[in-house]
């Protein structure tokens, strides 16, 4: 529906696929991204340039110059008697179907202030790389994130909390994906979230495998109920997209960008993190986990990979 701060009617959050011209390679990018709100009794949503200052209101219980009569089939004068008037917080006559009719009014909660205006106004600064020469220009290359920031469902609205992006992802044998993530030190000191206070950090680990029996077989790897990461050995190979042993192990710890000091809720180690363009040769399913920030009955970093076979 109109202005909701939830996800689509996919169950996903609303997105944009924004195709970056071939030619853009630049280290310092800005994007300005901006949450306008739209009212459908204003034309144009309140953005018609017409509508502005001059239509102000003299005082706040006083009428504004905006017109709305019209749209109710209304001439001035009954919309001035039944307070069809663009107001803050009007009182209508809203039913009248004989004269003589008793006025039975309901007052409308309308703050004019809010209506056409920004709510939210945000930039980023970001990088557009070149295509690595050795990458063909017709290979998918997906780009695996993570969003969101510090804190619960209060603190980080109208955010979310940490969550991979995306949290699905669909590939082909042959794809290439590119792990990297960012995060700050500079969060509010008193938002909710385990390791030092202020920071973000994320990591990521194959969830451990079910323990029951579900009734059918699916040839995946780990499982979105556990909350423990899959435990190898000298005797297990690690699997995880078919990657080497180094880029689990560098998943997991954030090597080589952390320094080796306080690293089991991962505090010392770096706030960006860039695994590098990596082929995927083995088809399956993996689930995976952010073994920080997965803070169970709080909050749920998860993710899921498909890889599907050629």
């Amino acid at each position: 529906r109109d202005n909701h701060h939830g996800n689509n009617m996919d169950g996903f959050m609303n997105s944009y696929n924004w195709t970056i011209p071939e030619d853009w390679v630049e280290e310092k990018c800005v994007i300005r991204l901006r949450y306008n709100i739209t009212a459908g009794e204003l034309s144009d949503g309140g953005f018609d340039p017409a509508i502005n200052a001059s239509l102000n209101a003299e005082k706040d219980d006083a009428p504004t110059g905006i017109e709305i009569a019209s749209i109710y089939g209304l001439d001035k004068e009954e919309a001035v008697a039944r307070g069809y008037q663009f107001q803050q917080d009007p009182v209508l006559h809203i039913f009248k179907f004989n004269e003589g009719d008793a006025e039975i009014k309901l007052e409308i909660n309308i703050n004019t202030n809010q209506f056409g205006r920004t709510f939210e106004d945000r930039s980023h600064v970001f990088e557009i790389r070149k295509r690595p020469d050795d990458i063909s220009a017709s290979a998918k290359i997906h780009n695996l994130n993570v969003r969101g920031k510090r804190g619960n469902i209060v603190q980080t609205y109208p955010g979310v909390e940490y969550d991979f992006q995306p949290n699905r992802l669909e590939a082909n044998e042959g794809d290439y994906v590119h792990i990297q993530w960012t995060g700050a030190d500079s969060n509010p000191q008193n938002n909710a979230g385990q390791g030092r206070a202020g920071t973000d950090r994320n990591n990521m680990l194959v969830l451990r495998e079910r323990t029951w029996d579900n009734g059918f077989v699916e040839d995946a790897h780990g499982c979105f109920a556990c909350n423990y990461p899959e435990v190898w050995t000298k005797n297990t190979s690690p699997n995880f997209l078919g990657l080497a042993r180094e880029d689990i192990m560098a998943l997991a710890f954030l090597t080589p960008t952390q320094n080796w000091g306080d690293m089991d809720e991962l505090d010392d180690a770096g706030t960006y993190f860039d695994l590098g363009l990596r082929k995927l040769t083995t088809s399956g399913i993996w689930r995976y986990l952010c073994t920080r920030n997965n803070n169970f009955t709080n909050r749920s970093q998860k993710g899921e990979i498909r890889v599907i076979s050629a």
